[in-house]
């Protein structure tokens, strides 16, 4: 390992941190992903001497001599140029649109090793934070071309299952959430939660979502268990954020009965919407034992209240992911066949990429059709296997 120097000028508040920082002799004083959460550690940090391992820091290093040469061609006051930053939100954006689906898939493995390796130490929380952050900067600006691709793909693999799963559910979730209008601070407690929910039982899900063999006993009770044992390993490895803590700890639990919403505590109010997308999402998700569940049947299991129509968290679900959610498969009115690409002005009207014909031929390239016309009205849901082609995502997300 090469250290080299870090100025803490750098360094900000609630920021995490992109690599680790170290003393002069190499030893570890904050983990990637970790933040500096007080202006007393803040201060103490930039009275010491910070290091980085060079190999570690070189992506970041590259990026902030980017940002730099832009404030110098732009003659930005100097004590602005010192005190620059990469723009990292902008960087995230230019990646997404260079290659989303990449950096999904990509981020599912870092998830799906973080959650398969968790530890009672902090270095497993540093890990699943820095999988969160760059999950809302991925996402952001570009909700519908996430969703397409992990709709699409909860609906026809099984790899990696609970990391996958994880990570629809947080984005769902979190879209959900600020729809309801909840404060950024239970929004990113609910992200948080919904990476972690299953980590007590992640090679277990992983395993069944694979298997056709019957629960054994054993299976029953880890499954009975992984919420309150997920809490444990959270508060071992240093989690202190009590919504955090209790909207896993109450994912399954339906204590809350049918008491509206806002007479719910937060945490509670955390717990059932993470509940309702949960179950939303892994419906819509296939196994090996099964196919995924058309959008419009999930829905109607996850949305609606006692009395049929949609209670409030089950309408901030549909307006998060659409009555046929982006990268689900549908038959319009005028015979065509397709796949949404992205959400309408409402939850039935999808925009759709055209790829067969009334014919059953494929057609030369996708169309796009904005179901808002009675022609291209959605007809119904279909099973990925009856659309009979392989969509170029590439092209079809171009449409948009």
């Amino acid at each position: 390992m090469n250290l080299i120097h870090f100025s803490a000028e750098h360094l900000r508040l609630n920021a995490p941190l992109p690599f680790g920082l170290r003393d002069a002799g190499g030893r570890l004083l904050l983990a990637a992903g970790a933040a500096v959460c007080s202006a007393d550690k803040l201060d103490s940090l930039r009275d010491e001497e910070l290091y980085c391992d060079e190999e570690e820091s070189n992506e970041w290093r590259r990026k902030l001599g980017a940002a730099v040469g832009v404030m110098l061609r732009q003659n930005a006051p100097l004590k602005s140029i010192a005190e620059a930053r990469p723009d990292t939100r902008r960087a995230a954006a230019s990646e997404t649109r260079a290659n989303l689906p990449d950096e999904w898939d990509s981020l599912c493995v870092l998830l799906d090793r973080a959650l398969h390796e968790a530890k009672p130490e902090p270095g497993f929380l540093a890990r699943i934070r820095l999988v969160h952050e760059r999950a809302t900067h991925l996402a952001d600006g570009h909700e519908d071309a996430s969703l397409y691709h992990l709709v699409h793909g909860a609906g026809q693999r099984v790899q990696m299952y609970s990391s996958h799963h994880a990570l629809l559910v947080m984005l769902v979730g979190v879209q959900a959430a600020r729809l309801l209008e909840w404060p950024e601070a239970a929004v990113r407690s609910l992200g948080l939660a919904a990476l972690t929910m299953n980590a007590a039982m992640t090679e277990l899900q992983d395993h069944l979502a694979a298997s056709d063999r019957p629960l054994t006993a054993a299976m029953h009770e880890q499954i009975r268990q992984h919420a309150s044992k997920g809490v444990e390993l959270l508060r071992a490895a240093g989690a202190d954020d009590a919504l955090w803590l209790e909207a896993v700890r109450l994912h399954h639990d339906r204590g809350d009965g049918q008491m509206a919403l806002r007479e719910l505590p937060e945490a509670r109010r955390l717990a059932r919407l993470l509940r309702r997308v949960d179950i939303f999402t892994a419906k819509i998700s296939c196994r090996r034992t099964r196919a995924a569940m058309s959008p419009v049947l999930a829905a109607r299991e996850a949305c609606l209240g006692s009395d049929g129509v949609p209670d409030e968290v089950g309408a901030a679900l549909l307006r998060a992911t659409g009555m046929y959610p982006p990268g689900s498969c549908v038959e319009l009115a005028n015979g065509e066949r397709g796949i949404v690409v992205a959400r309408g002005r409402r939850a039935n009207l999808p925009w759709v990429a055209s790829l067969v014909a009334p014919s059953g031929l494929p057609l030369g390239e996708p169309v796009l059709r904005d179901t808002v016309d009675a022609r291209y009205a959605v007809r119904a849901a279909l099973p990925r296997q009856q659309l009979k082609v392989w969509p170029d995502h590439q092209r079809i997300l171009a449409l948009r």
